[in-house]
């Protein structure tokens, strides 16, 4: 029977489950952390996040950046509870409208990037100056925009009476493996990884690398738009500065990713590390109340990541480039040989 090695390697690939149960016994000795409701209420206040870092983590793993993830979900409950507020239409419907102009921005995002061959860090940049745009012509002179008690209720409700989460969070953990299982098991999914690994080998494979990363592109905006609608109705209102305060969305969901083990520059990674990243983020936003406190320890555990992954490439740069069993090297250094 081979025996588990646990060496750096083994510890990187599992550093989002490590970095959960250190947070989480760190969470043993804070007082009344572990109760049902401040575990209902740390989850909820965080689901958006959740949304956010999947979207991010799939444009990543495709070798892209997608930097619209936050304004795209703002704009969604802006219009999601606008058109319900002024519109009088069903929240489906208004959930629909919002997903489809995610599905829009996607699209435009994805064309820039394939078509006009825009750097995805440009393209999406100048794609958050539209948002931003559009959300203030949509809501020039309002703070706020719609409420809906019977609709915030039931997302803030429990959908599993035993288990201290909001139907909210059930929703997003039902996407986010629904992602998981599309990147996982499907073809499409196996070639996000591979035009993210290396685009001229998946196009010798005869993989469509264009469609990819539109794909990924509206997949991201979809889940962002998704979640943002959501919020607005799980929170009960939406405006324009939605999560300005304190951290940005942006960079949570960016950290989540980098921390998750998504490489930054594409071909590797995992919407549920990420998933797993983001609840520990929370749990550690729990722990430390001030922003100041969040901000340090956050940016020193990514800081430690980024350090780990550089140092991680170069050592195999080295070994690949001067060692003539290429393959049995690279596998031992995996811990799969």
């Amino acid at each position: 029977m081979k025996k588990m090695k646990i060496n750096g390697a083994f510890l990187n690939a599992n550093r989002a489950w490590i970095f959960l149960i250190v947070v989480m016994i760190i969470g043993v000795f804070t007082p009344k952390f572990y109760t049902a409701y401040n575990i209902k209420a740390i989850t909820g206040n965080n689901t958006l996040f959740i949304w956010l870092a999947c979207g991010f983590t799939i444009c990543m793993i495709a070798g892209n950046m997608d930097l619209t993830v936050q304004y795209c979900s703002t704009f969604a409950a802006l219009i999601c509870l606008g058109t319900h507020s002024r519109q009088k239409w069903p929240w489906l419907i208004c959930i629909l409208v919002a997903v489809l102009m995610g599905v829009i921005v996607g699209m435009i995002n994805g064309l820039l990037v394939t078509k006009l061959k825009i750097s995805a860090f440009i393209a999406t940049l100048g794609m958050q100056f539209i948002l931003r745009g559009l959300m203030y012509l949509y809501a020039p002179d309002e703070q706020s925009i719609g409420r809906d008690m019977a609709a915030n209720e039931f997302l803030n409700d429990k959908l599993i009476k035993f288990l201290p989460f909001s139907a909210y969070f059930l929703i997003c953990l039902i996407a986010v493996l629904i992602v998981w299982i599309f990147l996982r098991w499907t073809r499409t999914g196996r070639n996000v990884y591979m035009i993210g690994g290396n685009i001229e080998t998946a196009w010798l494979a005869g993989v469509k690398s264009s469609r990819i990363t539109i794909l990924t592109f509206v997949i991201s905006s979809v889940l962002c738009a998704l979640g943002g609608a959501l919020n607005g109705i799980f929170s009960g209102a939406a405006n324009i500065s939605m999560g300005e305060k304190g951290i940005s969305p942006l960079m949570i969901g960016m950290t989540a990713t980098i921390i998750g083990g998504t490489d930054t520059s594409g071909g590797s990674g995992s919407v549920l590390n990420t998933f797993i990243t983001m609840i520990a983020l929370a749990f550690l936003k729990g722990i430390f109340k001030k922003t100041e406190m969040q901000v340090l320890v956050i940016s020193i555990i990514m800081i430690l990541c980024i350090a780990y992954e550089t140092i991680a490439a170069f050592r195999r740069s080295k070994i690949l480039g001067i060692r003539p069993n290429l393959r049995n090297e690279y596998l031992r250094e995996k811990g799969k040989a």
